[in-house]
């Protein structure tokens, strides 16, 4: 299934899931088609697998636009497709579509270039099946603090980052905490939170989840997700935008040139944290970007033209 949802915000762009085509239904887990496909969303791909012999979601991801965050007794039919925060993040936190995801699930980005789509981040929380079943216990899972509400236990999200195939980065969020030595401070998160990636070249993620309700099969609690407002710090909004824009030498030294076929109106140079580090109006095919007072490193470079807007990685070495 393909879609799109790119709403750009200053130097940021975020894909929130919000214009994806299946108004008819209100999920997609794959019991649309075969065993093992995708959820392309353009920037992302999204691997799903429905077991078609017992008919049931196996493994990846499910796109959802199911809203339900009652605090009540977990219910694997009634709460395994929504999330803990109610809506998603978007529009104020009233979106309506978010993707569920499993326990070992994984996206990977969809870059026809190293520089396409670089990665800042995106929000995670709680499925409300995870969390009704740690608010108030379940017959597989225990009520999380337990009955003294002293327990110490938790819920992990890993998150490990890739980049051709090798882990670049790794980082834990708790979904849920007991820890504490004051019980008042313990939580079920039940908010979106942001996570901040640190490489913007990683290409896939992988995602594991961690429980201290561990019994004689594994973890009881429910190990369920939710993943929505995936921000990057670029966008190419152009079709074929490699073939309209180009932009060397690549590493720079003390000048970037930019060439388009489109005439230009104005270029960027941000770095990851989306700070503008250079901006100036341009004029007719061709421009340059001084570049030798910029530090070494990684940066953003934004072309405005009046075909569109692109946006790539570049490298500056000295």
């Amino acid at each position: 299934m393909l879609f799109g949802s790119i709403l750009s915000s200053n130097a940021q762009v975020t894909e929130g899931f919000e214009n994806a085509m299946f108004d008819t239904v209100k999920l997609l887990n794959g019991s649309d088609g075969g065993r093992f496909h995708y959820l392309n969303t353009g920037e992302m791909t999204f691997p799903v697998s429905w077991d078609t012999a017992y008919k049931y979601w196996a493994s990846g991801w499910a796109m959802s636009k199911i809203i339900n965050n009652k605090v009540e007794p977990s219910n694997y039919a009634e709460h395994l497709y929504s999330a803990a925060p109610g809506y998603g993040v978007e529009n104020g936190n009233k979106g309506k579509t978010f993707m569920v995801g499993q326990n070992g699930s994984f996206f990977n980005l969809q870059r026809k270039a190293p520089g396409d789509f670089p990665l800042k981040g995106f929000y995670v929380s709680n499925s409300t099946y995870a969390y009704n079943s740690m608010k108030l216990g379940d017959f597989v899972g225990k009520k999380f603090g337990g009955k003294t509400g002293k327990d110490e236990d938790s819920f992990v999200l890993i998150i490990r980052c890739y980049k051709k195939s090798r882990q670049i980065d790794s980082q834990r969020v708790i979904l849920a905490d007991f820890r504490f030595t004051d019980s008042a401070k313990d939580y079920i998160l039940n908010q979106w939170k942001f996570i901040t990636i640190k490489d913007a070249f990683t290409d896939s993620l992988a995602f594991e989840l961690v429980s201290s309700d561990v019994g004689q099969f594994g973890m009881n609690t429910p190990a369920f997700f939710v993943l929505d407002g995936v921000e990057f710090l670029g966008f190419n909004s152009v079709r074929n935008a490699h073939d309209l824009f180009s932009l060397f030498p690549v590493p720079a030294n003390d000048v970037l040139n930019v060439k388009s076929i489109s005439p230009l109106v104005s270029v960027k140079v941000l770095d990851y944290a989306g700070q503008v580090k250079y901006a100036a109006s341009l004029n007719g095919f061709t421009g340059f970007i001084p570049t030798n007072q910029l530090p070494q490193g990684y940066y953003i470079v934004q072309v405005n033209s009046l075909a569109g807007k692109y946006s790539s990685t570049i490298q500056i070495t000295r």
